[in-house]
């Protein structure tokens, strides 16, 4: 499923938190590991002309040290028997990335979401959070503080958040690529609102109803039973499909949860199953659009598990999320329309 595995590094020991997982994924699924880093200094057109002597200097020393950094990666990598590349990458950092992964939409990003700056080393928090929004690649996040997966033989289980729609069940198939490689189990995940938010709502004064009388309850309670059991039904057809049209072997456990924070109940499951999640998020792609404002968003931002985004760079056609049901049975996801820019 995945072309290679595109590793982007800052020189420091934070950004090679990502190593670990990267040798991991790509041991497990025999693809190349590409190391990339890019390099930086204020352009010469800051300063006079007289400057530009001097400013290309500075472009060829950054070049040298990006070269032998990232030659030294790339031979550890290979005396582990791993098939690696190294690229250095002039540029702003962010930009670079995202034109270097532009033309191979099959590579998978591994990153990590801390680094160190400087006017020649990069944020690699604030590097990773841009690339995270501007490509239509998948992407793994390692957060600085993440342990190492090899310490422990790797995930646990891969956690798979899912919200009813089809959108959402576009994490199906990574997640069985990433099951299936790792050899461990899937865990499916649907978190609903409980009691409380909907009694919350119906109060009087909470933008709700006006007047909530104690009649309603029972009905709130009958919504909450029906959406479980909706709940159910959908975990079980995503289950069918890991199984049928991915072919995927090993366990798949459904988990439906209440909670008022969805985010947090899925870091939470995260951590109790000692899992990768592998979750979808929805946004326009581009360099300049960087306002998720997701579930994703906040579970990258406050895990410290890895988490796979699988990007939304396309939105199913209306008569596509009509046809909700095949004749098994199971959810599917057919032909697509380009999203909007």
């Amino acid at each position: 499923m995945y072309s290679k595995v595109v590793v982007p590094l800052d020189g420091s020991e934070l950004s090679e938190r990502s190593l670990p997982y990267a040798r991991l994924v790509a041991g497990a699924l025999s693809v190349p590991i590409d190391l990339v880093e890019a390099f930086d200094v204020l352009p010469a057109a800051v300063h006079d002309h007289l400057a530009v002597v001097a400013t290309q200097r500075m472009l060829e020393e950054a070049q040298s040290r990006t070269d032998n950094y990232l030659g030294r990666v790339r031979a550890d990598l290979r005396d582990m028997g791993y098939m690696a590349t190294a690229t250095t990458l002039p540029g702003a950092p962010a930009q670079a990335i995202v034109d270097w992964v532009a033309d191979d939409p099959d590579a998978l990003v591994v990153m990590s979401t801390h680094g160190r700056g400087g006017i020649a080393r990069w944020a690699l928090g604030s590097v990773a959070d841009k690339v995270l929004h501007a490509i239509p690649n998948p992407m793994l996040l390692v957060r600085g503080a993440a342990a190492n997966p090899l310490e422990d033989g790797g995930p646990r289980a891969i956690l798979a958040p899912l919200d009813g729609s089809t959108l959402s069940e576009l994490s199906l198939e990574h997640a069985a690529t990433m099951a299936t490689a790792l050899k461990t189990r899937i865990v499916l995940m649907r978190v609903n609102p409980d009691a409380a938010v909907y009694r919350d709502y119906l109060s009087p004064g909470r933008g709700g109803a006006s007047g909530a009388r104690d009649a309603d309850w029972a009905a709130v309670e009958e919504l909450i039973q029906n959406e479980l059991t909706d709940t159910r039904d959908s975990l079980d057809r995503s289950a069918n499909r890991l199984t049928g049209e991915f072919g995927f072997v090993n366990d798949v456990v459904t988990l439906p949860v209440e909670s008022r924070n969805v985010a947090e109940a899925i870091a939470e499951a995260a951590a109790s199953e000692g899992a990768m999640v592998v979750m979808t998020t929805h946004g326009r792609s581009g360099i300049n659009r960087l306002v998720m404002g997701s579930v994703t968003d906040r579970v990258v931002r406050h895990s410290d598990l890895p988490v796979l985004v699988v990007r939304q760079a396309e939105t199913p056609s209306a008569a596509t999320l009509e046809q909700r049901v095949t004749e098994t049975g199971q959810q599917e996801f057919g032909g697509a329309a380009p999203q909007p820019a």
